[in-house]
């Protein structure tokens, strides 16, 4: 795609073309009265302070000091006669890079002007279209007695004590045992010996040896069971290694498991019977399924906004998303004690690209929209999120204020409340289809 503008008058002169929509050419001419200007002007400067055997401080000839000095010099006026040209073109043509410029086409003949490109990257000029009547399906939000169950049984699960019993070790049981590993002589290091640790028998946590080792002990059993460690072990020094453990027995204890009644209701909720708590936990089960199926709602109008508009993206943006990503990721290394490694980076590049490109075009999908159906958000607005959000945690509504006008929350909160709104805008204007609350919305997508 080219679209040129006229050049500007003077002695830069500077005109532009778009063969992207991303990337901007800025065409330079410097008048030859220029360039001879600024050299002249340094190599005056150059004379004055010149110092050469012969001459006094200033008094070296001209051209002596331009036989010297001259390359070097010319070269330092076209570097300035650039940088100016540069300003120049960024200032009338209105431009706002991405990167640096790279110096393409340069060519300065023994007379005439100088000329090169200079050419950019630049955030694509995004006009979003087709995004009217977008098609979206919205399933039921149906909690089942069952899914209410399940939260329970898992409540019930959480409120498990251990009772010491007088038997054998099963499935489920906690064991409690003194390790002592193996020396490289084989015999045991009881300077490594770990007092009073808690298995739970079948634990998904513990290594298999264990869970088979374990089943069918007794208090004050002895016994030797030998673990390998698998290669992925966090532990450099005890990868793919076997060691051999002195397990000895102290307790068993069989997990207990209350029952599900008003008392169990009142430990999870203060005052509240098991009738309130399973009316409580559908009430948020539906609510999470309500927010499931708006982030559904909102990914498949992204997806369409994506798929009904022609977008190419600037590489440097995909680039700085990359990376951006990367530098989480690495702090994330850190806080676990992971080492951060090029292999990582490089698997990171290819397999986020794709993600990075959807993730980019729709912010600039949305952000074109926004501006198109003028989609503004006030401070009004930002104070009233600011006291929902106050209140829906318990927060100070004057202290969480002025935690977030101290910081960069406020900004935060204005794009999620822009993002929004932007959804709602889009939701207003599609053609919503109410499907069974089992239906897998992306399934054309996965396949």
């Amino acid at each position: 795609m080219s679209d040129n503008q006229q050049p500007q008058q003077g002695p830069i002169t500077t005109s532009v073309e778009k063969p992207e929509s991303w990337q901007r050419v800025v065409k330079i001419e410097v008048a030859r009265e220029m360039f001879d200007k600024e050299y002249s002007q340094r190599l005056k400067k150059a004379a004055k302070s010149h110092q050469k055997p012969g001459f006094r401080k200033g008094r070296t000839p001209r051209a002596t000091v331009e036989r010297e000095l001259g390359e070097m010099l010319r070269m330092e006026a076209t570097e300035e006669l650039i940088r100016q040209a540069w300003m120049i073109g960024l200032l009338e043509n209105k431009l706002q890079p991405l990167t640096d410029p790279a110096l393409e086409n340069f060519k300065f003949e023994d007379d005439g002007p100088m000329t090169f490109d200079l050419m950019v990257e630049i955030r694509p000029e995004v006009k979003a279209e087709n995004y009217e009547g977008i098609c979206v399906k919205q399933r039921e939000v149906k909690v089942d007695d069952q899914d209410v169950q399940e939260v329970l049984d898992r409540l019930q699960e959480s409120k498990a004590t251990f009772e010491k019993v007088d038997r054998a070790a099963q499935e489920g049981d906690q064991v409690l045992l003194d390790l002592v590993p193996q020396a490289w002589d084989g015999a045991p290091d009881s300077g490594k010996r770990i007092d009073d640790q808690r298995l739970i028998v079948g634990g998904e946590g513990n290594l298999d040896a264990f869970n088979e080792g374990l089943l069918g002990m007794s208090a004050e059993e002895e016994k030797e069971i030998s673990v390998t460690y698998p290669d992925e072990h966090p532990n450099e020094n005890l990868k793919g290694q076997t060691v051999a453990f002195q397990c000895i027995v102290k307790e068993i204890a069989a997990k207990v498991i209350p029952e599900l009644d008003d008392e169990l209701a009142a430990s999870v909720a203060e005052g509240k019977s098991l009738e309130d708590l399973r009316t409580e936990i559908r009430t948020d089960l539906e609510t999470e399924a309500e927010r499931r199926i708006s982030q559904e709602m909102d990914q498949q109008i992204l997806m369409a906004l994506i798929e009904g508009n022609q977008l190419d993206l600037p590489p440097s943006m995909v680039k700085n998303y990359l990376e951006s990503g990367i530098e989480e990721m690495h702090r994330r290394n850190l806080q676990s004690g992971r080492p951060n490694s090029e292999e990582e980076d490089a698997e990171y590049r290819d397999a986020g690209k794709p993600h990075a490109v959807k993730a980019l075009k729709g912010i600039l999908l949305l952000e074109s929209i926004r501006k198109q159906e003028k989609i503004k958000v006030t401070d009004e607005d930002v104070d009233e999120r600011i006291e929902v959000i106050a209140g829906e945690n318990s927060f100070d509504v004057d202290r969480y204020r002025e935690f977030v006008n101290s910081g960069d929350e406020k900004q935060r909160l204005e794009y999620d409340l822009l993002e929004r709104r932007t959804y709602d805008f889009l939701m207003s204007r599609a053609e919503v289809t109410n499907v069974p609350a089992d239906t897998n919305i992306f399934a054309e997508e996965e396949k």
